[in-house]
Formats: structure tokens, C-alpha cells, sequence
């Protein structure tokens, strides 16, 4: 039988190397937006905003991130539709948010298996499995939602190099494969051809995307990986009912009652796997027989299996009329006080990027001391690059230049302040003031300057109309 010292790959010398060549080279984006996400949500200062940022960069994750948080399984069926991710955070709270982002960024990274589909699915099915369990067993145990969010996470993540494996692996894939196929259990062949287990491999990417200070490694986690692993079998094998007797005994319930609890998060499983667009991964999340039944007559996974394959999302957003009435509809259940307003301004940057159609869309605030004007907040491609750059001293000339009630569309024959086209590299731009109160308190500014789009009338209007319904809720809101 190959072992990893004898197999050889056109890009990875030894084994370890494939795991820094995926890391590196095949899935980059994925842990660096891992990253980004944990320093939101874990930083001594939670950024909401910045959690939405990252969202609202991918149109695919976002995408999937409202499909998820429309889901009847969340308990979200008493609102209407959630139209923006802004709405999400307030709805969820950022951690499960997190959750949901975590489990999307897997299905839609791991989309593009081949040779081995069928074991990169049920390698989801287990992780989203093993989540959902994870997450439960630490809310039966008393952990704060915070913490049961991160156990969800961590389960998540130890199946991610399992599936990277099965998706980029080459010869050691086939290797492996060969060797299950031959009878050997997972962690045998594991070990023999590869000499570690996919699970360490997992360890090994964390480490690499600097995610192993973050995640958590509990008993928890590791009786939810058990389980989703058992379960595979069916519920009633001699494993099965030996893990889920050791998971009564550690939450110090009756096993009837353990089991029963195990088996609706199951179902959930299936559930989220069906909102996430990942109905091959949820065949794998074995149910007892009378609850199978149920789960595939549940509407969500009747209507998911029912759906094409969704279209790639188009790289710029399109303008879209319906689109804009519900998010407008939607920004004044956002907020219900001025302390929440960084809220209210990422959903109008949110509306501007996704229903107007405007490739990057910033806020930018005047500091108190009224002696510079610098971006806060932005959306869109290229967001963060472009916050870096939007910042200059608020002069008398600026001023004079954008007064209260300012919409503009600004071109090569009409150019905006030197500044602003310096500092943006375009004059074909948007530029509307913020005036609360009478007094103008930043700018709102957009472009199409990544896709070279004109900007038509229909995409002022839009954009003026963002502005007045943030101006008007502003006037609305009390100020405590």
C-alpha cells in the first residue's frame, strides 16, 4: 500500500507540504476570511459592522447567509423575509450570524469536488451535523449562547481539512480512497497511508490560516464528532448507542431523553444543510426512520430540493427595483434609538451596493472637533482599501463645496472635490451630505468605478432615495 513518504503530487513534494499548498494556494480566501470574522466577533471590541463588511464583499456568501437566515429552522418564521444582512445581525445576534457564515463559506468553498463529491458531502453532512450537537450539548450544559456559538464553530471547522483533502488531495485522495474502498476503517487507512488522521490535517490548516488560537477543543466538540461519525451507521448500532449513553451520563440526563434531544438536532442539521443549498450533504445526516420521513416532507427541504442550481452571482450587483422597496421597508426596523445608528448607516450602504447596483459605497463622518472627514464605514468591492484612503481635512472650501441637502452625481465634465477624486480615482461618482439636525454631519459617497458601469438616472434616484429614508429615520428616532 502508498504512504504519504512514497507519493508524489505535481505540486506537493510530501504530505505536509499539500496542507501548506492548500492553505497557500488552493484555498487562501477561505482562511483569511475565517480570520477576519474571528477578529469581529472575539476582539476586545465586537464589530457588527465590520462582520457585515466581510458578508457583503462575497455576493455568494451573501447570498447564502440570507437563504440560512430566512430558514424556518432558525425560528425566524414569526418576521417578514429578512432582506439585508444588517437585519440578520440584529435579528441573530453576530455569533450565530458567525455560525451561519462559517457553515455557508464550507458548502460554497467545497462546491468544486469531483472525483470525490460523494465523500466531500458526507464529510459536510457530518461537520454540519457534529455543529449543530456541539452547540446543543454546550446550551444543555449551561453555556452562554456565545460560548455554545464557538463550540458550533469549532465542530465546523475539524472536518474543514477532511473536505479540503477530498477536494485538492490528488494522489494522496486516491490513495486513501483506495485504501477505504478496500475495507479498512477511516482512521486505519487514515493513519497507514497518509501517517496522521484527516483530523490532525484539520489542526494543521488552522494553524496555517492562525486559527488554532481561537477555536476550542472541549469534550464537548469531541462527543458531537463521535456522534455525527456513529450515526452514519444508523442510530441503533452498538457504537451509536454507546456514544449516546456517554452523552446522557455527561449531561446527567436519561438516556431516553438524551437520545431524543440528539435526534431533534439531527433533524435541525438537515435542516440547516437544506437552507444552506447543501441537500446532498444533508442525505448523509442520518435520522431515525419515522423522523427521516418527517424531515423530507418538512417544506424547507421539500422547496430546497425543488430549486435549480442556483445561478453564479454576478460580480457587480444589478439594480433591482423590488429589492430596493423591501430594503427600505427594512432599514427602519434596524433601529430604534440614535445609540444604534452605525446600524441603520451599514443598511443604507448595504441597499446602495446590492439593490441600486453601486460597485463600492462609503460613510464617511466628520470628526467631532469638525477638523477632517473620514470614511467609516463602507460596502462592496474593494471596501477596505477604500476606507484606507477616503480621509481629509475638513476646510472652509470643503464645506462650502457640500452643504445640507446635497445629492450629486459628479463626471469627468462636472469633477467632485480634488480630494475626493484623488483619493478615489475616478470622477464619476455619487455624493450625497448627511445632514442631521440641520447640520451636515459626513458624506455618503458611491461609484461604479470596478466594472467601468455608467450610472445612469435610475441609479441616482436610487441612491437619493437610500439617503432621505436615512435622513428621515434619523429625524424619527429618539435620541437616547
Amino acid at each position: 500500500m502508498p504512504t504519504a513518504d512514497t507519493l508524489m503530487t505535481q505540486d506537493a513534494q510530501t504530505f505536509r507540504e499539500l496542507g501548506q499548498q492548500i492553505a497557500a494556494t488552493d484555498l487562501p480566501a477561505f482562511g483569511a476570511t475565517l480570520a477576519e470574522m474571528f477578529r469581529a466577533v472575539d476582539g476586545d471590541d465586537v464589530s457588527v459592522h465590520q462582520m457585515t463588511e466581510i458578508i457583503l464583499r462575497d455576493p455568494a456568501l451573501t447570498s447564502m447567509v440570507l437563504r440560512a437566515a430566512n430558514a424556518a429552522y432558525l425560528g425566524l418564521s414569526g418576521h417578514a423575509r429578512v432582506a439585508t444582512v444588517s437585519r440578520a445581525v440584529v435579528l441573530l445576534g453576530i455569533n450565530t450570524l458567525r455560525s451561519l457564515c462559517v457553515s455557508a463559506m464550507a458548502v460554497e468553498s467545497m462546491a468544486t469536488a469531483n472525483s470525490f463529491r460523494h465523500r466531500v458531502q458526507a464529510a459536510l453532512g457530518r461537520a454540519l451535523h457534529a455543529a449543530v450537537q456541539a452547540r446543543d450539548i454546550g446550551t444543555a450544559r449551561g453555556l452562554r449562547r456565545d460560548a455554545a456559538e464557538k463550540q458550533f464553530v469549532s465542530a465546523m471547522l475539524s472536518s474543514v481539512g477532511e473536505m479540503a483533502f477530498w477536494c485538492h488531495g490528488a494522489q494522496f485522495a486516491t490513495a486513501l480512497d483506495a485504501a477505504l474502498q478496500s475495507g479498512m476503517d477511516g482512521e486505519s487507512a487514515e493513519k497507514a497511508v497518509l501517517g496522521t488522521t484527516l483530523r490532525q490535517f484539520s489542526r494543521e490548516l488552522h494553524r496555517a490560516w492562525k486559527l488554532d488560537g481561537v477555536l476550542v477543543d472541549t469534550q464537548d466538540v469531541d462527543q458531537a464528532l463521535q456522534l455525527s461519525r456513529c450515526t452514519q451507521k444508523g442510530w441503533d448500532t452498538p457504537e451509536s448507542v454507546r456514544t449516546i449513553k456517554d452523552i446522557a451520563g455527561y449531561l446527567g440526563q436519561a438516556h431516553e431523553v438524551t437520545c431524543k434531544r440528539l435526534q431533534a438536532n439531527a433533524e435541525q442539521a438537515t435542516l440547516l444543510a437544506a437552507a444552506l443549498g447543501a441537500c446532498e450533504a444533508a442525505q448523509y445526516i442520518q435520522l431515525p426512520a419515522a423522523d427521516a420521513a418527517e424531515s423530507a416532507a418538512h417544506p424547507l427541504m421539500a422547496a430546497a430540493e425543488a430549486m435549480p442550481p442556483a445561478d453564479e452571482p454576478p460580480a457587480f450587483p444589478d439594480q433591482d427595483p423590488a429589492l430596493q422597496l423591501r430594503m427600505l421597508a427594512e432599514m427602519g426596523q434596524v433601529v430604534s434609538s440614535r445609540r444604534e445608528l452605525p446600524m441603520l448607516f451599514e443598511a443604507c450602504l448595504e441597499g446602495m451596493h446590492r439593490a441600486v447596483g453601486l460597485d463600492r459605497c462609503a460613510l464617511c463622518l466628520i470628526t467631532p472637533n469638525r477638523t477632517h472627514l473620514v470614511a467609516r464605514l463602507t460596502a462592496g468591492l474593494d471596501a477596505s482599501e477604500l476606507r484606507s484612503r477616503m480621509q481629509w481635512p475638513w476646510t472652509p472650501e470643503l464645506e462650502a463645496m457640500l452643504p445640507p441637502q446635497l445629492v450629486r452625481a459628479f463626471s469627468a465634465a462636472n469633477p467632485p472635490p480634488r480630494a475626493l477624486h484623488e483619493s478615489t480615482g475616478t470622477a464619476d461618482c455619487l455624493v450625497a451630505t448627511l445632514t442631521v439636525d440641520k447640520k451636515v454631519i459626513g458624506l455618503f459617497y458611491a461609484d461604479r468605478k470596478p466594472s467601468g458601469r455608467q450610472i445612469a438616472e435610475s441609479i441616482v434616484d436610487g441612491f437619493r432615495g437610500f439617503v432621505a429614508q436615512t435622513e428621515l429615520i434619523v429625524r424619527g428616532l429618539p435620541r437616547g
